[in-house]
């Protein structure tokens, strides 16, 4: 078996163990699958590429990062975690958008149902700021950022639509959009009201979200 048959199969697997940890609410289930998840990824990317773009791989190495900042305690809610967390999930949303924009062509090889997705993306933006401003306090600024940064993260892979392989792009934009829905349903949680088994919710989408943007390049 090739090893990124194995790569691919260990992180589905870690994959389902933790959504398992978390339908249970099992904390040791839960530490002991999550740094393993994207680091998995990665290493699937890395052996299925035909050659490595390490700038992908460094933005996937952001959101090991981040998942390590929001895996630590914080039993009082202080969310002094969540500040190096964002920073980090961040900077793998910019690594993604230079990944993606640089297979952009003309604007006239995007097909109209791709300008409808661009169009999702901001909306999908737009709603997220209409839910989570009005509770963001002194961290408003860096959520609109996070949102404008999401928001072009998703534009950048619509882009090359017309000038890589229609599914790569397809994967790409479902990917984008999913990690969006994430990102939303974890700050709102965060910022403005608890939602039951959110962390479900949150880390499944995430997960579907990180390997559809993978995949989807892997298929460029």
């Amino acid at each position: 078996m090739e090893l990124h048959v194995v790569l691919l199969a260990f992180f589905a697997a870690t994959a389902l163990a933790h959504l398992a940890a978390e339908a249970l609410s099992s904390l040791p289930g839960r530490y002991a699958t999550k740094p393993f998840l994207v680091l998995s990824l990665a290493l699937y990317y890395a052996a299925a590429a035909p050659s490595v773009n390490w700038i992908m791989v460094a933005a996937l190495a952001g959101g090991w990062l981040g998942d390590i900042f929001l895996m630590i305690p914080d039993p009082e809610k202080t969310r002094r975690w969540f500040k190096p967390g964002l920073a980090a999930f961040l900077a793998g949303h910019v690594l993604y958008i230079i990944v993606f924009a640089s297979y952009m062509g003309s604007a006239g090889n995007v097909p109209a149902w791709g300008w409808c997705a661009l169009a999702v993306f901001v909306a999908t933006g737009a709603t997220g700021y209409r839910l989570i401003a009005p509770h963001a306090g002194k961290m408003l600024p860096a959520i609109v950022a996070y949102i404008a940064i999401i928001v072009l993260m998703g534009a950048a892979t619509v882009l090359p639509l017309g000038t890589v392989r229609f599914m790569g792009a397809l994967l790409a934009m479902a990917g984008a959009f999913v990690f969006m829905v994430s990102d939303t349903v974890n700050a709102y949680n965060k910022f403005a009201r608890e939602i039951p088994h959110e962390r479900l919710y949150t880390m499944s989408t995430y997960l579907g979200g990180q390997f559809l943007l993978v995949q989807g390049y892997l298929m460029f």
